[in-house]
């Protein structure tokens, strides 16, 4: 997936509904819309919209059975979220690095709180 990909990506995670669809096809291995709208609380058109936003950015494929849609998630679209924010964790180790350090040297741990900030 290149730049424009990433964008679909995090436009589609960006929208609470669609993540809420996620996780629910995350705490089941396969799902009809109709599922899933009884299981998200929300209209059948609503939740075909997300599901089509989903697919679009490869977090869901689908597979039809007959007159029925299954969902799952989608690992293309989820390795591109994760690799791009995999490519923040310096920021992340370096207030490790700053906190085991100010813990290890410091004889007061409550203010390596405020160092943090």
């Amino acid at each position: 997936m290149d730049v424009t990909d990433t964008d679909l990506v995090l436009d589609a995670v960006g929208e609470p509904n669609r993540r809420h669809l996620l996780e629910l096809l995350h705490d089941q291995r396969e799902s009809t819309v109709s599922h899933l709208v009884d299981a998200s609380g929300m209209r059948q058109p609503q939740v075909s919209k997300h599901l089509k936003v989903l697919a679009n950015a490869e977090l869901v494929s689908v597979r039809t059975d007959g007159r029925f849609r299954h969902y799952r998630l989608d690992g293309r679209g989820l390795q591109v979220a994760h690799d791009w924010f995999s490519s923040f964790d310096d920021v992340w180790h370096a207030r490790f690095d700053t906190l085991d350090e100010l813990v290890s040297t410091d004889p007061n741990p409550d203010q390596a709180e405020e160092h943090l900030r």
